[in-house]
Formats: C-alpha cells, sequence, structure tokens
C-alpha cells in the first residue's frame, strides 16, 4: 500500500506535501536532539519490530523537527510509515465553524472512517509533539480504542513563557531518555502503598482529603513501555497509549471520598483554582476559589457521574521538576511528586464515569500523601521508590 499523507481541511480529507523543517507554535527552531529521542523511541519504548506498519499523527504546521528524525528511525528498525495524519491547524477549525452543523457533523464522520481504516491496517500509531488545538472530541484516543494499535503520546507541553521554553525543552528530553525500569521501580513502590489503603491527601492550600484506593484495584504503570509485550496485557484504552515523558502512577479504582480537596485546573499555578468537598463518595460543593467560574458553570449543568471521584494520579519522574519559577509543572504536572485528582469521566483510563463535561482535573503541586499512616509524597515530593 503507498505511504499516504493526508491533510484535514475544511473540505474534508486530501493529499498533501509535506512541508520542509517548521519552527512550530514556538516561533522559533528547536534545540532538541530529535534523532536521539527518536531513536530511544522507537528501539527501546515501542521495540519496533520489522515490518511493523506506524501511523504518525501531527500537526504538520507546528512540527520542530521530530517527523523527519521518527521517519529515519522507524526505516532503520525496520517499521513502515503506513499513513501520516495532520490535525486540523487554528485556520482549519475556523473554517470549519463557518459551516451548517449537518455539514460539520458529516466532516467528522467522513475524518473518523478514514482515519479508522488506517488504523485498522497498523501496529502503532504516535501523536507527535504539536498543539492538540481543536481535538476536544478526542479523535486519537478513540481511534486507539476501536483499533489494536500501541500508540505513544508525545505532545511536549511548552509553557507560555519563552524564556523557559530551552529549558523545558531539555528537561523532556531528560526525562524522556529516563530507563522505563528506573520508573517502573518508583511506579510499583508508590503502587504497593497505596493500594488497598486508606488515602489522605493534605496541602498548605486547604485540601484534606481521605480516600480509599481498592485492593484489586487496576493500575496504569505509565513507565515508557510501549512493547508488544506490555500492551497485550492492556485492559482499557490507557493502557495501550504510554505519555512521553513518561512517569506516572493512575488508578481509577477509588472511593469512599471525604473531605476536601482545592487545586489548579491545568498544569500551571497561575490557572484557575477549585474547591471540591466530598462526603459519601460524591461531590457536595464544587467551588470556584479564583477565576474558576466558567468551570463551575459548565460543571453545574452537566449530567451523568460528574459527582463522583475519576482517578488519582501521582507523578514519578525524576527528571521533571513539579513547578517552574514561572508557575508552569512540566509535562503536564509530571514532575515527581505532584499529585492530580480527577472528577467525572474516566473512559479512558477503564474507568466506568461517564459524564457530558468530560472529567474535572485539580493539580496539586505542594500535596503531602499518607496511605494507611506511611508517607507516600511529602510536601510535593516523591518519598517511595529510590532515586
Amino acid at each position: 500500500m503507498a505511504n499516504w499523507r493526508y491533510r484535514l481541511t475544511s473540505i474534508g480529507l486530501v493529499l498533501a506535501a509535506l512541508p520542509g523543517l517548521a519552527r512550530g507554535q514556538t516561533g522559533r527552531p528547536s534545540k532538541v536532539d530529535w534523532p536521539r529521542i527518536a531513536e530511544l523511541v522507537v528501539k527501546r519504548n515501542l521495540k519496533l519490530a520489522p515490518g511493523e506498519r506506524v501511523i504518525l499523527f501531527w500537526e504538520q504546521s507546528a512540527d520542530r523537527g521530530a517527523a523527519a528524525a521518527l521517519r529515519t528511525a522507524i526505516a532503520a528498525a525496520g517499521g513502515v510509515v503506513a499513513a501520516e495524519l495532520s490535525a486540523p491547524t487554528s485556520a482549519d477549525i475556523e473554517a470549519t465553524r463557518k459551516l451548517p452543523p449537518a455539514t460539520q457533523a458529516l466532516q467528522r464522520a467522513r475524518r473518523d472512517s478514514a482515519w479508522g481504516e488506517v488504523f485498522a491496517r497498523a501496529d502503532v500509531a504516535i501523536w507527535l509533539p504539536a498543539p492538540s488545538v481543536g481535538l476536544g472530541d478526542r479523535p486519537f484516543e478513540r481511534l486507539v480504542e476501536r483499533s489494536k494499535v500501541r500508540s505513544i503520546h508525545f505532545h511536549w507541553f511548552l509553557p507560555p513563557d519563552t524564556a523557559d521554553i530551552d529549558r523545558v525543552d531539555a528537561l523532556y528530553a531528560a526525562a524522556i531518555a529516563a530507563p522505563p525500569e528506573r520508573l517502573e521501580a518508583r511506579i510499583a513502590a508508590i503502587e504497593r502503598a497505596v493500594r488497598g489503603a486508606s488515602v489522605t491527601i493534605t496541602s498548605p492550600n486547604g485540601t484534606n482529603l481521605t480516600l480509599k484506593v481498592a485492593a484489586d484495584a487496576w493500575v496504569h504503570r505509565n513507565t515508557g513501555d510501549a512493547s508488544r509485550a506490555k500492551v497485550a496485557k492492556a485492559r482499557s484504552v490507557r493502557d495501550r497509549q504510554e505519555e512521553l515523558p513518561a512517569g506516572l502512577f493512575r488508578t481509577t479504582d477509588i472511593g469512599a471520598a471525604e473531605g476536601t480537596i482545592v487545586g489548579y485546573s491545568s498544569f500551571d499555578t497561575r490557572s484557575p483554582v477549585l474547591s471540591v468537598a466530598f462526603a459519601g463518595g460524591r461531590v457536595t460543593k464544587f467551588e470556584s476559589k479564583k477565576g474558576a467560574e466558567a468551570i463551575v458553570t459548565t460543571w453545574t449543568k452537566a449530567t451523568g457521574d460528574k459527582h463522583l471521584p475519576a482517578e488519582l494520579v501521582i507523578s514519578a519522574n525524576p527528571e521533571l521538576p513539579s513547578v517552574l519559577p514561572s508557575g508552569f509543572m512540566p509535562y503536564y504536572g509530571y514532575g515527581s511528586g505532584v499529585v492530580r485528582l480527577a472528577i467525572g469521566d474516566n473512559w479512558e483510563s477503564g474507568g466506568k464515569n461517564r459524564t457530558s463535561n468530560g472529567e474535572v482535573l485539580l493539580f496539586i503541586p505542594d500535596a503531602t500523601v499518607m496511605a494507611n499512616g506511611k508517607v507516600v509524597v511529602k510536601d510535593g515530593k516523591l518519598v517511595v521508590g529510590g532515586r
């Protein structure tokens, strides 16, 4: 089959020529050693076998050098780039918004059908570093769900502060280089501590929340290992996706929530702040502490399991600081010791909660976590699992 390169436009999917080296959303070239990153991803994380078919999913105008490096590494391993699917640009999105709703729905259905055919014939899918604007319907995740691919989410979130970009690039490169077995040891230590335990999360911001992690909890260990051997044990969409940089403990098997959690609504201390109270395992109060009125309004109007805790996440990558002086939390708060609680929907991680508004996230970069009296995280520092 030909190596097709699809481009999503306001009139649908058409073939397009690939652009040259792009500077991406930062407006300047990247200093990242992309060939080294690509080699790690292909050989170590994916353990790509000769003949395996790979999809590259990306916004071509935002590429900072990863695409060419990955093509080379995939070919060197004997793999085949079977397709390159381009995510919509801001211009695409704006053009689409002007179309009648029925036309938008038809375009989305045609997109999903075309992309679905590509995924059905692939072994691996890689979401390259790029903005995720215009992907609110989460087509990549749904395509992974409906296919048998194993995948890499390689978003490479960049800070809003230009002065931080080179530092964040370097941090991400170091974090991706962290061996999966090192991350596995740290995540396994968190799992041993919290499985079947009463977990208390506190913070100087007013957080004092207790919840229970099931003794038989299913845990997604985001170690960066996206090999066929690991994916063979998958029980959720999340289990066939590996975030890079990696380093998360995740479980949806939580309940009996009591108390209050106060957290940032995104991975930056300058983002809106929410305060959520639980009693009897359900949300009893959902309030804005700072600038989160729109989030509260959306949650209030939502339907479904919006009152339920959805997922407990504890970050473990030792190469990422929890927060930069600017307030940015590198890679979605994956820095070692950052705590995140999701409320509402948890389909991607294999949970049973479903809501009309998706998940609500609360990030706490300076939490203390106790599990049956044992310290797991102290003042935002992970204390189990060694270096």
